[in-house]
């Protein structure tokens, strides 16, 4: 998403050419000194690519994060660190995304590698006493690909009065592959949540470090959008995060519509079966290594490609309920409010499931699809989600997708947020995409050209108008706001009143910004169970 700003670092150039260009900033962290940059004024900086924790290989590989080395004389942190190991289809991809934001902020660049835990802070407040709000991003892609570099935030939200914190967590099997020769060895008896563990461990670091970056500790809203919002979700249910984070948003998707995989006891989850000690077994098998030695000696790649190989793995649910980070389903422990009580924002997209697809889409592969998906529902998804021919059932599959674990978890978090005292605001964003992505509508992923304060992507969404900055002004402002208050309502923006289960109402947030009742609510009582 190319950035349409003037970008600082051209400010802080010309500084330089008048021979004005103040030091570099450097600051001391865990594990030593640290030299940034500027991407505007004095106290305008960022600094990237810092370790919040040892890299996780050899030994380590499959082991709760510890703590970063020191290292001697002052570390440069003007670059991203590498992203966490994925599949060759997904780098390629943050490839391409890159290479368009390069065209704007030159020190954009994608790479991976297993040393991969590090974090990026950008910050319009170094130096000054005054400590403002911290906004941490859990970045999206399904828990196997991303990275805390997209997208582009730091500067604009920087600008509007955050300290923006954006970091990576390791993914796919080498983040959340539980295996019994894993929980044998832990002290915990436990395996399976090290990208949930990383996050915490970047969290701590946030909650020692980013006072001196101008953040307050005391006021951190954590958020992430699809996997990221699902990972923000096992954050608030895992008591090991309590006390790190004071406020949530959650952008489509959350931990309340499916089943977690248990450690050793056999179910159905998410997109699977079995226990997930099985899972780790099975990754074994898929990349020939009879035990857990073989799988440490096993490259990235290797380990990245087991998805290729056998079709049944997933780790698309992400967190595993092992009795130590996740003490239960998180359902579970939402139902019961014993999740951190703290102000959320939650929601989707009107039209969640626009990419979604189904081949071929005849009514027989449907209902088999439905059976895989719901065994014990499939009739009743069935009944809500009809589709009476062949022609009727790509409508039916887009409209279940908009709901199922999109519409439907946002309000089951909001309903349950508000039943355990806390304030909730729900929204649905319906505002359409334009050029290439106008056929999509209001698509999976499309707020977060918004959230930032405008991103857009010229080669898909062409040049945003006068509507598209003025919505991007909007959303961000929500977004800050209630980051610095737990309420998104200030000011010069529409007003946003909590979620109230009597009313069962949500903002919509398009060409229009309106309050209006929540949709489909008569389908969702057939993914309560």
């Amino acid at each position: 998403m190319a950035v349409n700003l003037r970008p600082g670092w051209i400010l802080a150039g010309i500084a330089a050419l008048q021979g004005c260009e103040p030091p570099r900033p450097r600051v001391a962290v865990d594990g030593g000194m640290i030299e940034g940059a500027r991407f505007g004024s004095p106290h305008q900086v960022m600094f990237l690519g810092i370790p919040y924790a040892a890299a996780p290989v050899g030994e380590l590989r499959w082991k709760p994060p510890m703590p970063v080395p020191r290292w001697s004389g002052v570390r440069k942190a003007v670059a991203f660190g590498p992203a966490c190991p994925q599949s060759k289809d997904d780098i390629a991809f943050f490839e391409s995304y890159a290479r368009e934001l390069r065209e704007t902020d030159p020190y954009y660049a994608f790479a991976t590698a297993e040393d991969c835990l590090s974090l990026n802070v950008w910050t319009a407040n170094f130096g000054e006493s005054k400590k403002l709000p911290v906004m941490v991003w859990i970045h999206f892609g399904g828990n196997i690909a991303g990275s805390g570099a997209f997208p582009a935030f730091g500067p604009s939200l920087a600008r509007k009065g955050v300290v923006y914190v954006s970091l990576n967590y390791r993914l796919g099997a080498l983040g959340f592959m539980a295996h019994p020769e894993l929980t044998a060895e832990s002290p915990r008896r436990s395996s399976g949540n090290y990208g949930i563990l990383d996050q915490i461990a970047a969290l701590q670091w946030v909650r020692r470090n980013i006072a001196k970056f101008g953040g307050d500790p005391d006021n951190v809203t954590v958020f992430g959008e699809s996997a990221g919002g699902v990972m923000v979700c096992y954050l608030m249910a895992s008591p090991l995060a309590r006390g790190l984070f004071h406020r949530a948003i959650l952008q489509s998707c959350t931990c309340h519509g499916y089943v977690s995989p248990e450690l050793g006891n056999p179910r159905r989850y998410f997109m699977g079966s079995g226990a997930a000690e099985e899972t780790g077994l099975r990754v074994g098998r898929a990349a020939g290594a009879a035990t857990l030695a073989e799988l440490r000696r096993k490259s990235p790649e290797e380990l990245t490609g087991v998805l290729a190989r056998d079709r049944e793995l997933n780790f698309h649910a992400g967190g595993t309920v092992d009795g130590w980070v996740l003490l239960e389903q998180p359902s579970a422990t939402f139902a019961a409010g014993r999740q951190a009580k703290v102000p959320v924002i939650v929601g989707s997209t009107a039209d969640e499931g626009s990419q979604a697809a189904l081949n071929p889409a005849s009514v027989e592969n449907y209902k088999r699809w439905l059976a895989r998906m719901f065994p014990d529902s499939a009739d009743r998804v069935f009944a809500a989600y009809p589709a009476a021919t062949d022609d009727g059932v790509r409508a039916a599959f887009v409209s279940l997708h908009n709901d199922y674990q999109r519409g439907h978890t946002a309000y089951s978090m909001a309903r349950e947020t508000a039943r355990a005292g806390q304030p909730a605001y729900l929204y649905c964003f319906s505002y359409p995409g334009k050029g290439a992505t106008a056929r999509l509508g209001a698509f999976h992923t499309i707020e977060l050209a918004f959230v930032g304060g405008g991103h857009f992507r010229r080669g898909r969404w062409g040049e945003p108008d006068e509507q598209d900055w003025r919505l991007a002004g909007v959303m961000s402002g929500y977004w800050t706001q209630f980051a610095a208050a737990g309420d998104p309502t200030r000011s010069g923006l529409p007003s946003w009143p909590p979620f109230d289960a009597a009313k069962n109402q949500l903002l919509d947030i398009g060409r229009r910004i309106e309050v209006r009742p929540v949709p489909h609510l008569d389908r969702f009582r057939v993914f309560e169970r």
